[in-house]
């Protein structure tokens, strides 16, 4: 998935405490011809960059240490942290269970990314959210973007089914195996 050049030109803030993955990460936008990028390794550079300047979107790590993503987020959202209200928050998760994704997407994030994560899901994430914005909602309970997703295409083309898997098995050829006594 190719961005376009109006979402090559949004402006990045790239909040990752390790070296490496922030290298990664890094590498992986300039080769989609992102070249608006800041980077935060901690938590103090993050705060001071993210009350500064306005940026299009944000990819934030979960385990910046002395951080908590999901505050920060609500933070964001409030307006608490600055001008960067409706950018884009793309979760980089340490962490996937349900309960913890459940919290990401109420404290507003617009796209949650667990780790370990390939280029092309983070680029998929990233774009379709650039290409697709949703609508921004405030209300008492919630401030983030819209959480009805809607339907997304698959990057990849399903498997092809073979044309033997498509014919019935005759009733004579199937095999009914007695139950086991336990």
């Amino acid at each position: 998935m190719r961005p376009s050049p109006q979402s090559r030109a949004t402006s990045i803030l790239l909040a990752e405490s390790n070296p490496q993955i922030r290298t990664a990460v890094r590498s992986i936008l300039l080769h989609y011809e992102f070249s608006n990028i800041t980077e935060a390794s901690d938590s103090k550079a993050f705060i001071d960059t993210a009350r500064t300047a306005s940026y299009g979107a944000i990819l934030l790590d979960s385990g910046i240490p002395n951080l908590d993503a999901v505050a920060v987020t609500r933070f964001i959202r409030s307006g608490k942290l600055g001008i960067n209200r409706t950018a884009i928050i793309i979760l980089l998760a340490h962490r996937s269970d349900m309960t913890f994704v459940y919290e990401a997407r109420e404290a507003g994030v617009t796209e949650f990314v667990a780790k370990p994560f390939s280029s092309s899901v983070l680029m998929t994430r990233l774009v379709n959210a650039l290409k697709k914005p949703r609508a921004f909602i405030t209300s008492e309970a919630y401030t983030g973007p819209c959480r009805r997703t809607g339907r997304e295409e698959p990057d990849i083309e399903p498997p092809k089914q073979r044309l033997e898997d498509q014919v019935p098995t005759p009733p004579e050829e199937l095999v009914i195996l007695p139950r086991q006594a336990s």
